[in-house]
């Protein structure tokens, strides 16, 4: 036994030096349970369940290995120094990762302090003195650790809940939040998958019935809510299939959650007014309701009656969000955090007056045949080349179709729909045809586009802007007659008809104050008070997508099929929302919706930690699916999604979150090039760096969609040690040194801080990384010991996929800069971080999340940051690039050190370290009044005796504000 027991520890230090950890463990296990009087199995078993994170297991093996070392007069000091520094680290990681309790170190408690004692009376006999000084390092860090321990597990819920709340992003120089009241998207159903050209079915039919229970949705960016309602729809027709037995069991949840409050009000009046339709008495009231959501949805203005229904659903939401508890009907529920955001608009939205004269001026129809030429789309500046040469080849495919198309007409259907003249010969006719078929051409493209014969109310509501009622309601609107008449007989509507028409709306018709927020009360915009929003849309798009939806269970041909020529948006609208408010009234107790104003990855930190006090306990903390429409686009796409957003899905199979990408589609050259610009990989290796499934890489013309796996993942599925160092170095380095963006429409924002970066840590440590790699990588950082080949990226984004070759000489890196960013992360997490980091620490860090407050300083107006200064440099106060640096003045000044960060981080020593440092994290950034940081009591107090400044400064260009 003992020569197998050879054979195997020979055969396992093979697979241990080729990295093949879980292969040696189970030969150096298999060896001991050959020879279990050896210690140098249990001892070589300890060491590589080390490696492999196990630190249990190695602490097992470490304690059995010295009951049969102890008695060995003749053993080594070297191995019991190793055997004792492993045990050191393997508790201190244990216990950090909550994998070592109370009741494990009790039970080795002799042996811990035997092997600690052996160690320290050997070390005469030791010369490595690295290996001394590590075993020094590792019990001094188990001291500290030991008695953090002893102070339970109270502090370390604290610090999850104050972490939950740390800002993630960079902050914008301004915090007014852009405000898109309508939407653009197709309408979407969750149930179904993303949309129709991404189908991605949930089978509620196979789910289990503890999950029917529990299927819940979240809408992040939720807009104007539409794919909200066509999931209910879809939820409605889910739960009217399934077995009565299971129907019983069948509840669903839905988080409708934006970061403006304007949004989250808007879209409860739209509830509460599918509310009112279900208990309305009368079918005439219910067509009122109906209207009312029309023009409160897609109208810039609405009859006097609407405005009036609308006002009372606003003041009848003020009384009921007043009330405690709050009186909504039982299937919707307001955050109760959430609720002053949204009293606040309400209020505004009652007691403002707005002209509507000036919002029908302020909005710009762009019809089918008023859009812009595709060419002059494709030829925006900064599209990127790649991209621009495939979408001309396939618009120059799509125009050859059609030009088929029309070339094999028959005259009868080419007259018919108005492409030849009538009364022509055919040769004429032909001739006519082949002379215009490039206009022919460039009209149907744009018809095809947005898939859509031009209704007659369009001609309509090119002169009014405004909707036709529905018929029942049209004998208040006599000053209508003529003109429809004219329109729908087609006519060109006349000057007088107009006249009166618009007369009509001026005096009798008031502005959707829904589409009004706080900015347009703004002085710095509207030194009047008195903004209108600028609205430049297709409306009947939306309006078609609406359609689309309502057609959705028909053949494809008969979905896709225009609307006829007679057909109303009233018309379409109505069949939506019936559809709507039918499927809420069936499913009655069985759904729940909730709002919440806030950031997306911010709300979801806060439901992982427990820190969303205010939502109750019984409400889901994980989703079965969530759709983030391009919230991605502004907070990190793929790599904040698969930290922050993709824990919160639930482990199954059919989990899944998607987004798509709709600020800077022009920008990528490919796939690869997004994913490469946001986590610095490819989508093949996502899965493998950070357990997270890829199900839909198409992110720039079709749809992100990601999955959910149970973690932690075995170590093999994962990245290496070396790769995944040299990861973090890219992904660190990147958050210290920041690329330029251009202007929209190709404008990408990376705005990850370093506490998002250090969220990584705390993510890959669940993912299954071990705690000791990560512990080793924050020790070089915060030691000023990072030596890395890996340049970080400081041109125009994207970043190109080709950038992740690119390498430089070995240098050690400066991050003392960065070092009190850290100290504030790692003081607020302490208790809970996963890993031990307290023997890294410099001397005057604070471990203590008290320590660690918000202090505000005020600031002169900076022009940079200005939307003037904006329109001349293409820089927006609205891109997330604000840093702050603390500097001693007499040492070096402002516009030297932001102009120089780059060769600092490279190592320049000028200024010196510890006269100066940055801070990418800030609580709050409004460039005309005060900007908000966190930094610690004592750090604060000897900034202040040693007279310390402060500028707040673009990443990006370096300008300096005060």
């Amino acid at each position: 036994m003992r020569g197998n027991a050879a054979i195997l520890k020979e055969q396992g230090n093979v697979a241990f030096k080729a990295g093949q950890l879980t292969k040696a463990s189970e030969l150096y296990q298999r060896a001991e349970q050959a020879d279990p009087k050896d210690h140098v199995y249990p001892s070589n078993l300890s060491a590589a369940l080390y490696e492999l994170g196990d630190y249990k297991g190695s602490v097992d093996a470490v304690c059995r290995s010295w009951s049969l070392l102890q008695d060995c007069r003749d053993a080594k000091a070297d191995l019991v120094l190793r055997l004792s520094t492993r045990l050191a680290k393997a508790l201190c990681h244990g216990v950090r990762a909550g994998t070592i309790t109370r009741k494990i170190i009790d039970a080795y408690e002799t042996a811990i302090s035997q092997l600690r004692h052996a160690a320290t009376e050997r070390l005469a006999k030791v010369t490595n003195v690295p290996a001394i000084d590590d075993l020094t390092r590792s019990w001094e860090e188990w001291d500290v650790t030991q008695a953090e321990y002893n102070e339970g597990s109270q502090n370390a819920d604290d610090c999850l809940n104050r972490w939950a709340r740390l800002p993630l992003f960079c902050k914008p120089l301004d915090h007014t939040k852009e405000f898109f009241p309508i939407g653009t998207d197709a309408v979407i159903d969750l149930t179904e998958g993303w949309d129709f050209q991404s189908s991605y079915p949930l089978h509620v039919n196979k789910l289990p019935l503890d999950r029917l229970s529990q299927i819940a949705f979240l809408f992040g960016g939720v807009g104007d809510g539409r794919h909200v309602f066509g999931t209910i729809c879809g939820l409605h027709n889910t739960y009217k299939k399934l077995s009565k037995a299971k129907q019983a069991h069948f509840r669903s949840h839905i988080t409708m959650l934006d970061v403006h409050d304007g949004m989250i009000a808007r879209d409860l009046c739209i509830l509460m007014l599918l509310h009112e339709y279900n208990t309305a008495a009368s079918e005439k009231a219910r067509v009122a309701i109906s209207a009312t959501l029309m023009y409160t949805y897609l109208g810039a203005a609405m009859p006097s009656y609407c405005y009036d229904k609308l006002q009372g659903v606003i003041k009848d939401l003020q009384k009921r969000l007043a009330a405690t508890p709050p009186d909504l009907p039982p299937w919707l529920h307001v955050v109760a955090d959430t609720i002053p955001a949204v009293t606040r608009i309400l209020e505004y939205w009652t007691k403002t007056v707005k002209s509507t004269h000036e919002i029908l001026a302020a909005y710009n129809h762009t019809g089918l045949m008023d859009r812009p030429d595709p060419s002059d789309v494709m030829s925006s500046p900064g599209i990127n080349p790649e991209l621009k040469q495939a979408l001309e080849a396939g618009r120059m495919a799509k125009r050859e179709s059609i030009r088929n198309m029309i070339l094999g007409m028959s005259d009868a259907d080419l007259v018919r729909r108005g492409m030849l003249p009538a009364n022509a010969s055919p040769a004429a006719a032909r001739a006519f045809l082949e002379r215009d078929m490039d206009g022919i051409v460039d009209a149907m493209e744009r018809m095809m586009a947005g898939n859509r014969v031009p209704a007659f109310e369009e001609d309509w509501f090119r002169h009014t802007k405004v909707f036709l009622p529905p018929q029942e309601l049209f004998k208040a609107h006599p000053a209508f007659v003529q003109g429809r008449k004219e329109i729908k007989e087609g006519a060109q509507m006349s000057k007088a008809a107009e006249t009166k028409a618009i007369n009509h709306i001026i005096s009798d018709w008031k502005p959707n104050i829904t589409l009004f927020d706080l900015s347009h009360a703004d002085p710095r915009f509207y030194p009047d008070l008195d903004g209108y929003p600028t609205l430049d849309l297709d409306i009947f798009d939306t309006v078609n997508q609406l359609g689309e939806f309502v057609r959705r269970d028909q053949p494809e041909d008969l979905r896709l099929r225009p609307r006829g020529r007679d057909a109303l948006a009233w018309q379409t609208c109505d069949a939506f929302f019936r559809e709507v408010a039918a499927a809420l009234k069936t499913l009655g107790s069985r759904i729940r919706i909730e709002l919440i104003c806030g950031g997306l990855s911010e709300e979801l930190a806060k439901m992982r930690f427990n820190g969303d006090l205010t939502r109750p306990k019984e409400f889901p903390r994980k989703y079965t699916r969530m759709w983030l429409s391009n919230v991605p686009d502004y907070t990190h796409g793929p790599m904040n999604m698969s930290i922050y957003v993709a824990p919160n899905l639930q482990d199954h199979s059919q989990a899944a979150v998607a987004c798509n990408c709709l600020l800077n589609t022009g920008a990528w050259a490919n796939d690869a090039e997004f994913f490469h610009t946001y986590t610095f990989l490819l989508p093949g290796e996502f899965p493998r760096y950070l357990a997270c499934p890829v199900i839909d890489e198409h992110a720039i013309m079709g749809n992100l969609v990601l999955g959910v796996k149970s973690l932690p993942r075995p170590l093999s599925e994962l990245a290496t040690r070396d790769e995944l160092i040299t990861w973090l170095a890219r992904v660190l380095f990147n958050t210290f040194i920041h690329g330029h963006s251009l202007p929209a429409p190709t404008n990408v924002r990376l705005p990850h801080n370093l506490v998002a970066f250090f969220g990584l840590l705390m993510h890959l440590h669940r993912v299954g990384y071990p705690g000791h790699w990560l512990s080793d990588f924050m020790s070089r950082v915060l030691s000023g010991q990072l030596l890395s080949d890996v340049p970080p990226y400081d041109d125009v984004y994207p970043i190109a996929v080709s950038h992740r070759n690119r390498r430089v000489q070995p240098r050690r890196v400066r991050t003392d800069p960065w070092l009190v960013d850290f100290e504030n992360i790692i003081a607020t997490a302490y208790h809970a971080i996963p890993f031990p980091i307290a023997g890294a620490l410099p001397a005057d860090f604070s471990r203590s999340p008290d320590d660690i407050v918000v202090w505000e300083a005020h600031v002169q107006e900076a022009e940079f940051a200005s939307h003037r200064f904006a329109n001349f440099t293409g820089h927006s106060p609205h891109d997330p690039r604000t840093h702050l640096l603390f500097y001693r003045s007499d040492v070096a000044t402002a516009d030297r050190i932001t102009g120089d960060v780059r060769r600092i981080f490279e190592g320049k020593p000028t200024p010196a370290p510890g006269t100066f440092f940055i801070l990418t994290a800030q609580e709050y950034v409004q460039y005309e009044t005060c900007i908000r940081f966190r930094l610690s009591k004592t750090r604060y107090e000897k900034m202040k005796q040693e007279k310390w400044s402060t500028v707040a400064y673009r990443n990006d260009t370096g300008d300096v504000g005060k």
